[in-house]
């Protein structure tokens, strides 16, 4: 961004800023004192009964443009294979596909879904526990991250006997049986736009892939997913999110796409200009971290992860340059920031646990306090010698060991909400995507090797069975991101208590005036209810101590209908 573009983008800040000043509504005045966002959940959402019903939803995503799954880069005349999780066989998931389908023809797009292969007309749905086992976390990790997990294991087992029993019980868990309708299973077999497949989706495209133009698969890790597909990844466009209705059936598919890369823009625009960055929660976060002149201009490179802004200029290097790095064009090597703070919170990817405070000093953790058993999990493997030793290639002018600070994640999409089915699966994925949310996560992650160095992390993976990636994540839902310009003590603020500054952007409003009532295009459709921040109660007594019981007692009231904070 040049001088002159600089200086107007700090006039359209000043301007949307008066502009907030000076505005005033109904809504504003229904606010507790705290100045947080109102809770807020929509009251919309329905199961669909016909595929007439879907296909409005379904013509809006084939034509979405931004985030992980954006379905209308994919140009006419072409064929795109779409890979569904076994989610997508429960109904009424199965019209949803045929209406994705049905709606790429519209546009002269062949679509074929990829179903899993089944036995005997029934499903394994979810993981064999809730998100009240936010523990689980720390399984997933080591099932992931790890080439030989009995290490891993046994190290868990020694620390904390109690909580390894618990993520390893004798008998193995297993997600809730679901018999599928065999009419339904009979008719997609026979349809030839559906193809059962019990391999991988590489296994898939080594066999059938000369026919594939372009490929969506998987919930997340989109540049892990890529590398996944091996000599098929540059067919890989993104992930696959609306194989469920909870996805499609909303308005997250009809946000404007050229509405939400410009309000990304926007957010990306001032950091290859900063020098300090400053972090803050109500629930405790409070970390600063400084860039270097030119790290600031790898950061504001490096940041753009279409629905999942990097916030922490760590997250983007060692990666190469990919359909859904809009500006990243070079590989770059790995610095992290020295961040000095701590940050608190109750929630994971997996579910919510007590509230936990990491310590972290030169960007390293160094103390894990509180968390229940997620806590213990995290300060068993924080003690482990391996973890603290390990020198990853790429690395060596930075330091030794596994648990520095990673990822500070934005989400920018305010249509997205909370989904209570994944909680009673053992998942907290998609509030990650709301936009102001952010979500920390911790260790070390080689993306891609250098240019000209092709195998050699996973060389070293395979000599020291060291973790493959980042993870231990903390989700915070009210933050505030703040910049100051370098060579000044003028801060400009990215996030102001959960809200992206830029929704409020004049000439982002002007633009989503094209679509309706600005209002309510930006409008946060969901809006956690957190007691002592944004809702009544005592922060710690009726919410940080026991967050399950809350998240129970809201599930419930949404689903009878009793929740205060329903809308419209």
């Amino acid at each position: 961004m040049n001088k002159i573009s600089f200086v107007r983008w700090m006039a359209v800040c000043l301007a949307s800023l008066v502009l907030a000043a000076c505005a005033g509504s109904d809504e504003t005045a229904e606010k507790i004192d705290s100045g947080y966002p109102q809770a807020r959940f929509p009251s919309y959402l329905k199961k669909p009964q016909s595929i007439e019903e879907i296909m409005p939803y379904a013509q809006a995503a084939v034509r979405q443009t931004g985030g992980r799954t954006p379905l209308g880069q994919v140009e006419p005349g072409k064929t795109v294979a779409l890979f569904a999780g076994v989610r997508a066989l429960v109904d009424p998931n199965p019209l949803v596909l045929q209406a994705v389908i049905e709606a790429y023809k519209e546009l002269d797009v062949k679509a074929m879904v990829v179903l899993p292969e089944i036995e005997d007309n029934s499903i394994r749905l979810g993981r064999g526990y809730t998100s009240e086992d936010s523990y689980m976390e720390i399984a997933r990790w080591v099932g992931f991250n790890f080439l030989d997990q009995k290490e891993p294991k046994a190290g868990l087992q020694q620390e904390v006997p109690a909580v390894y029993s618990q993520m390893y019980p004798e008998e193995p868990r297993q997600g809730t049986r679901i018999d599928l309708d065999p009419e339904v299973v009979s008719e997609l077999k026979a349809d030839p736009n559906f193809r059962f497949w019990g391999g991988s989706p590489k296994e898939y495209l080594d066999r059938y892939g000369k026919t594939i133009d372009i490929v969506f698969t998987g919930y997340g890790g989109r540049e892990g997913t890529r590398k996944d597909l091996g000599e098929h990844g540059h067919k890989f466009y993104g992930n696959f999110i609306f194989d469920d209705y909870h996805e499609l059936v909303s308005k997250v598919p009809s946000y404007p796409g050229d509405l939400w890369r410009l309000v990304e823009e926007r957010v990306i625009e001032p950091l290859a200009w900063a020098d300090r960055a400053h972090i803050t929660d109500p629930e405790g976060t409070d970390v600063t971290f400084d860039v270097t002149e030119q790290q600031a201009k790898d950061w504001a490179e490096s940041t753009y992860y279409p629905g999942h802004l990097f916030l922490f200029p760590h997250q983007g290097t060692t990666r190469l340059p990919a359909i859904f790095y809009p500006t990243l064009t070079r590989w770059i090597a790995a610095f992290i920031p020295q961040a000095e703070g701590v940050v608190a919170g109750t929630r994971s990817h997996t579910g919510v646990f007590p509230r936990i405070e990491i310590d972290l000093k030169d960007s390293r953790v160094t103390e894990v306090r509180g968390g229940g058993e997620y806590g213990d999990g995290w300060r068993a493997f924080l003690r482990w010698p391996k973890l603290n030793e390990v020198q990853y290639p790429y690395y060596e002018d930075i330091g030794k060991g596994y648990f520095w600070a990673y990822e500070c994640a934005l989400g920018t999409n305010p249509k997205f909400y909370t989904r209570f089915d994944e909680a009673m699966q053992g998942r907290w994925m998609t509030e990650r995507e709301a936009a102001g949310v952010i979500h920390w996560g911790f260790g070390v992650e080689v993306r891609s090797d250098r240019p000209g160095e092709e195998g050699r992390f996973l060389e070293f993976r395979k000599k020291t069975n060291a973790p493959r990636g980042h993870w231990f994540h903390i989700h915070n839902m009210f933050i505030t991101f703040r910049l100051r310009i370098r060579g000044t003590e003028r801060w400009l603020t990215l996030v102001d208590k959960g809200r992206i500054t830029a929704l409020d952007d004049p000439e982002v409003r002007l633009l989503a005036s094209r679509y309706g009532d600005p209002d309510e295009i930006l409008r946060a459709e969901w809006v956690p209810s957190i007691p002592g921040i944004n809702a009544p109660g005592d922060y710690q007594k009726d919410y940080a101590d026991d967050p399950w019981t809350h998240i129970v007692k809201v599930m419930n009231e949404v689903e009878d209908g009793t929740y205060p904070y329903l809308y419209p």
